[in-house]
């Protein structure tokens, strides 16, 4: 149970302000009468004082002039030595002809009383119809919440009486929900939802709005524009606003609509310039404040469609090209996906640039700039593959001569001027993944700028470091290194990288004959604690073994090549270990293996098991390319079979990576098998391999084996996966990859289980037509992109050859059932035009006519004989 109050006039004063606070002012008169008769202190009468004051308030406010005048004689009568204090109270709160400044100025006093404020603030909500006058009010300072919420409050109300607001220009956090002026704020979102024809929402706020706040008087107007029913007809001002504010848009929506259809359809310029000139005719006589963007938004559309800029102007009339104008052709020129056009939009892009800095959107070498920089960079990464490269030849070889290059067409110029003015961690990664992909060690160039400007970032330095691990710049990979264990030294990358580059440096002095400074090396291995770690130990027996082979120790190299043996458990394994660190080493002739048909039956057996456990180590170290002979991959893939039972999963996925790198499919394939029959999360994995394992013809099951490991991906939270699996699949049906549910995604996985043979020619294994998107875009770029063959499939046979195979009888004999059941129609071709279209392709052949020109004579036939305009205008 709650202990009782030690202080009772404590506990009372609480419970009287909070009846004053929520207006009922009349119990809390008695309440504070009983508690000043009980306790008599300055305390009881300072707060029968307040009451008597909030009754007088509320007398007043509910029209009693003559009870609060009578009242207010009393208190002065029994109170007389509080008579000044009871005087400036009543003169704050009731005096109707003080003004705004007089009635918020008490506000500023810091000992005001709650109760007192609190009254201030419902008179404010009541009676602050003028934003402006508020918003710069003397009486406040200029920071006071009161008069900072009501300045934005003014800008708001602006904005969205006078054009489209995005709702999250809306939020007005300087407005809050207990602020006298939080119906205002109710008041601005429930017109910008009415603008964005969101009316259930403006209903909604203009619900939440109280009756008797100042805003409440726009309430009916905005409910008729809402086209509510309403109990009052409105006053002649209310009606001359909705009228003003809900003018006859009809014609103007009418001509817009039929401008529209005239873009989007297959008709001559003539109709969409006489669409475009009667839609600025009504706008003119219907909305004339929203006809400049009008002209603005229709010379877009008519440049997309490629309409002659000049005839254009003539129908609309001038044009304002200011910034906004900029930005929307930029954008409208983006929506056409179309590369010349992307090109175009980056110069557009340029030009906003231009302009909004002289309109004063932002500074030229601000943040904004930079941001659009980086745009630029992504719309020119969508233009196809090869043909940026070809513009820049054209660029160069023009602009040779005549100065300086279009810098919005080179992302290296882009990147640099993003990076420059805001050189933050996404902007430099952005421009770091783009460099990657380019020729010239632009990669190199990019991560050491990224370190000179931000040298805490981890990210070029990791770059930069394993960088100079390929190239075999051991002693610069180890400076590099030492950078990163300064920034995050239990970074994985960082952590494993000091084992990895001593190994490889141990490698590179043997093969420079330099076993001293190898067995150094090895000598830091060993005092590393990941260096005992896993088989790791084996991998320092075998570098130690060749060390010494180098130096001619026999001794001592029998005693590694044993140590290699007993850590790996196999003798075959650690042959094939120190085998490809020799041969890595260019030492091969220190290490010579037996044909595996003389090897041992048992260790024949467990080849699989030691192949993918050299396999494992090598890939742990990352310090070498393995090779492992091309005659014991094969015999690794003739005992995989029988002997897979015994393998984990992890030892299948190995070997299917040593499949696909040593292009052994059949080994690969049957490690995918096998792995796949094990089921559980590794399923994607394994789904993923056999994407990559496929052999060339079975492009279209590549693509959703890969679809489907993405998809399984994303429920396992395997981003790696999803990455390499998306990537796998980009650009084989189109722009964007393909994408499967959950459940398309399992089906797959169950064939693929299934399909336990590599197939040997196309058509072979699961079909998967019914997941890929019809109508693919025939055009040989994107055929190229899909993995499909380009050009003419019958250039490999000589005509005299065709000639010979089929004469006119066999051309005849050809039946047109028996060729549906071999090749079925595709979906949607009813079988009257298959059987049209098969009789005229053998009178074709029979001429000898082309496949174009029968292509163009069947179009021709089943299109009534037009030819047709095409969409876009050139």
């Amino acid at each position: 149970m709650s202990q009782p109050s030690s202080n009772p006039f404590a506990a009372s004063e609480t419970s009287i302000r909070q009846l004053i606070a929520n207006g009922k002012t009349k119990p809390a008169l008695e309440n504070a009468k009983e508690v000043h008769k009980t306790h008599g202190t300055r305390a009881s009468e300072e707060l029968l004082i307040d009451a008597y004051t909030a009754r007088i308030q509320a007398l007043n406010e509910q029209n009693l002039k003559l009870e609060a005048k009578s009242l207010l004689d009393l208190v002065r009568s029994r109170f007389p030595s509080a008579q000044a204090r009871i005087d400036a109270r009543i003169e704050t709160l009731t005096s109707p002809a003080r003004g705004l400044e007089t009635l918020v100025a008490s506000l500023t006093d810091p000992e005001l009383a709650p109760e007192h404020r609190a009254a201030i603030e419902q008179r404010v909500q009541r009676e602050a119809g003028d934003l402006a006058e508020l918003a710069g009010c003397a009486a406040l300072p200029a920071d006071h919440p009161l008069r900072q919420a009501a300045a934005a409050l003014l800008k708001a109300f602006v904005a969205v009486t006078t054009g489209p607001v995005a709702e999250d220009e809306l939020a007005l956090p300087a407005v809050s929900r207990r602020s006298p002026l939080a119906p205002w704020k109710l008041l601005v979102r429930a017109i910008g939802h009415f603008y964005r024809k969101e009316d259930s929402r403006a209903r909604e706020c203009l619900d939440a709005i109280p009756p008797e706040s100042a805003p409440a008087r726009l309430i009916p107007s905005l409910r008729a524009m809402l086209g509510d029913r309403l109990a009052a007809p409105l006053a002649p001002a209310a009606a001359r606003l909705v009228s003003l504010t809900t003018e006859d848009s009809l014609p103007l929506r009418n001509a817009l609509e039929k401008l529209d259809q005239a873009l989007e359809s297959e008709a001559d310029d003539k109709p969409i310039l006489q669409a475009a000139k009667a839609a600025v005719r009504e706008c003119s006589l219907h909305a004339p404040y929203r006809l400049e963007k009008l002209k603005q938004h229709i010379s877009v559309r008519c440049a997309m469609a490629d309409l002659d800029k000049d005839r254009v102007i003539a129908t609309i009339g001038g044009l304002r090209q200011d910034a906004y104008f900029y930005r929307l052709f930029a954008r409208g020129m983006e929506l056409t996906h179309d590369p010349e056009d992307l090109t175009m939009a980056c110069g557009v892009w340029d030009e906003f640039r231009e302009q909004a800095v002289k309109e004063g959107w932002f500074s030229f070498n601000g943040a904004e700039a930079a941001t659009l920089y980086l745009h630029m960079t992504s719309v020119l990464g969508r233009l196809p593959d090869g043909l940026l490269d070809e513009l820049h030849q054209s660029i160069r070889a023009k602009f040779k001569q005549t100065g300086e290059l279009p810098y919005f067409l080179f992302p290296q110029m882009l990147y640099q001027r993003a990076c420059t003015l805001d050189p933050h961690f996404e902007a430099f990664a952005q421009w770091m993944e783009w460099a990657k992909s380019q020729k010239d060690e632009q990669a190199c160039q990019v991560a050491e700028a990224w370190h000179a400007i931000r040298p805490d970032d981890i990210d070029p330095i990791l770059y930069l470091m394993g960088d100079a691990s390929d190239r075999n710049l051991f002693p610069t990979a180890l400076k590099y290194l030492a950078r990163a264990e300064r920034i995050d030294g239990v970074h994985p990358a960082v952590r494993r990288a000091r084992l990895q580059f001593l190994a490889g440096g141990a490698i590179k002095y043997i093969q420079q004959k330099k076993p001293h400074l190898a067995e150094e090396r090895l000598a830091e291995m060993a005092g590393l604690p990941q260096s005992q770690q896993g088989d790791r130990p084996a991998f320092l027996a075998a570098l130690r073994y060749l060390a010494g082979t180098l130096r001619g120790d026999i001794q001592t190299t029998a005693a590694h090549r044993s140590e290699t043996e007993r850590l790996l458990g196999s003798k075959v394994g650690a042959a094939l270990l120190i085998f490809g660190v020799a041969t890595a080493a260019k030492r091969g002739a220190f290490e010579s293996l037996e044909p595996p048909g003389k090897i041992d039956k048992i260790e024949r057996a467990a080849l699989p098991a030691a192949v993918a456990r050299v396999v494992a180590l090598a890939a742990d170290m990352n310090a070498m390319k393995l090779q492992i002979p091309w005659s014991y991959i094969a015999e690794t893939a003739k005992q995989l079979p029988r002997n897979s039972q015994s393998l984990d999963t992890s030892q299948l996925q190995y070997l299917a990576q040593a499949g696909l790198c040593s292009t052994h499919a059949e080994l690969g394939y049957a490690a995918t098998a096998a792995g796949l029959e094990r089921g559980g999360p590794t399923g994607a994995r394994f789904l993923l391999l056999r994407a990559k394992l496929l052999p060339p013809g079975h492009e279209d099951r590549r693509t959703v084996c890969a679809a489907a490991a993405a998809e399984l991906g994303r429920q396992q939270r395997d981003m790696r996966l999803v990455e390499e699996a998306v990537e796998l699949t980009r650009g084989r049906v189109g722009p964007q990859a393909l994408t499967l549910t959950l459940e398309q995604a399992a089906e797959v996985l169950r064939k693929e289980k299934a399909a336990k043979r590599l197939p040997k020619h196309p058509g072979q294994g699961p079909s998967y037509r019914n997941l890929l998107p019809r109508n693919l875009c025939p055009c040989p770029t994107c055929r190229a992109q899909r993995g499909e063959l380009v050009g003419d499939p019958y250039d490999e046979f000589e005509d005299d050859e065709f000639a010979d195979d089929f004469t006119d009888e066999d051309f005849d004999k050809l039946d047109f059932e028996e060729m549906m059941e071999e090749f079925p129609l595709p979906p949607g071709v009813p079988p009257q035009i298959g059987r049209v279209l098969f009789e005229e392709a053998k009178k074709a052949a029979k001429r000898g006519e082309s496949l174009d020109d029968l292509q163009s004579r069947l179009f021709r036939f089943l299109t009534g004989g037009g030819t047709g305009k095409k969409g876009r205008r050139r």
